[in-house]
C-alpha cells in the first residue's frame, strides 16, 4: 500500500513518519511540494511527484504547505476523483491557513480564547488602543514556532511596530497581523490529539525568563503532564471544531485567573521535543492511525465496486 508523506521543509520528523509508516506496512514515499508536477490533457489529469504517478496511492498526508496552498488544493481535487484517502480529512474542505480563521470557530463552539483584533490594514492605532490593553501579543496570522510573534508593551512600541509592517506591506505585500490579549503565564501547554483521543500532553516553559513564548524552537523546555479534565475537554473540541484528525493543541492559564484559554490549534504539529519530553513515539501512532483509515477506505471502496 503506497502512502506518500509532502512537506515543504526537511525536519527530523519526516525522518521519524517516514520510519514509522514502514514499520507499520506501508510503502512510504517523502516528496517536496516543489517535486508535484500536474498533467492535464484530453479530460484526465495525472500528478506526479519525481517522476511517479499519485494515482495509484492510498493515502496521502500533507503535512505543513505554507507557501504551497493553490498545489495542496489541486492535490485535493486529484484525490477526491482518484479516491485516495488525505490527511488530514479537513482539506477536503478548506486549504486554507490562518489563526483567525480558527479564532472564529473556536468563538462560534464557546471555546474559551483570548481577545483577539484582527486587521487587513495594520495601522489602525486607534482601533487597536480601544479595544486592547497593554500589553498585546501580535501575531502574523499565518506564523510558526513563535516567528512574527511580538509582545508590545505600550504605545510607543505599537507605534514603531506598526510604522515597521505598514512599510513592508506597501513594499511587500506583506502578511496581516492580529491583535491579542496578552495572557500572564509561566508555561503553556500542549495537547497531541489523534482521531478524537489523546495521545498526550507536556508543559512548555521559556529557558529566558523574559521570553514570554514557550515554544521548544525557541529554546523553551518540555516535561510531560498530567492530562486534566479541563485539558482532555478543551483539546479535543478544539481539534474537532477544525475537523483535525492529527492536531498539536495549545492551551494557556492566566495565573491570576486560573481561565484556561484555547491558544491555537496546530494541523501539522512539531513533536520532536514532545517525544523526547514524554518517550510517546508520536510517528508510529500517527501511521497506525493513517493505515486504519487507509484500510478502512479500500474496504468500503470495494463493497462499493461489488
Amino acid at each position: 500500500m503506497k502512502f506518500a508523506i509532502l512537506h515543504c521543509e526537511e525536519v527530523s520528523t519526516l525522518f521519524l513518519l517516514e520510519e514509522a509508516a514502514k514499520k507499520v506496512g506501508l510503502e512510504a514515499y517523502v516528496f517536496h511540494y516543489k517535486d508535484i508536477r500536474f498533467f492535464a490533457k484530453n479530460g484526465e489529469v495525472d500528478v506526479r511527484a519525481r517522476g511517479i504517478s499519485l494515482k495509484d496511492f492510498s493515502g496521502i498526508f500533507c503535512r505543513g504547505f505554507w507557501d504551497y496552498q493553490n498545489e495542496v488544493s489541486l492535490l485535493v481535487e486529484f484525490c477526491k476523483r482518484n479516491k485516495i484517502a488525505v490527511f488530514d480529512q479537513a482539506l477536503l474542505k478548506r486549504q486554507m491557513i490562518s489563526k483567525m480563521h480558527d479564532l472564529v470557530c473556536f468563538e462560534n463552539a464557546s471555546l474559551p480564547v483570548p481577545k483577539t483584533l484582527y486587521l487587513p490594514s495594520a495601522a489602525d492605532e486607534a482601533t487597536i488602543c480601544s479595544a486592547l490593553k497593554f500589553p498585546i501579543v501580535s501575531k502574523e496570522d499565518r506564523s510558526r514556532k513563535g516567528d512574527q510573534v511580538y509582545l508590545l508593551k505600550d504605545k510607543a512600541e505599537l507605534r514603531n511596530f506598526l510604522a515597521r509592517i505598514t512599510l513592508s506591506q506597501r513594499t511587500l505585500g506583506a502578511n496581516t497581523y492580529q491583535f491579542q490579549e496578552y495572557i500572564p503565564a509561566d508555561f503553556d501547554v500542549r495537547v497531541i490529539v489523534i482521531d478524537g483521543e489523546i495521545l498526550g500532553a507536556i508543559e512548555r516553559r521559556s529557558a529566558d525568563p523574559h521570553e514570554f513564548r514557550h515554544n521548544i524552537s525557541l529554546g523553551g523546555h518540555a516535561k510531560q503532564i498530567a492530562v486534566t479534565p479541563e485539558m482532555k475537554s478543551m483539546a479535543i473540541k478544539a481539534a474537532d471544531v477544525l475537523e483535525y484528525q492529527f492536531a498539536g493543541v495549545d492551551l494557556i492559564t492566566n495565573k491570576n485567573t486560573d481561565k484556561m484559554y484555547v491558544l491555537e490549534v496546530n494541523r501539522s504539529p512539531g513533536f520532536g521535543g514532545f517525544m523526547e519530553a514524554t518517550g510517546i513515539d508520536v510517528s508510529l501512532e500517527v501511521m497506525k492511525f493513517f493505515l486504519r483509515k487507509c484500510v478502512s477506505r479500500l474496504r468500503f471502496i470495494n463493497k462499493q465496486i461489488k
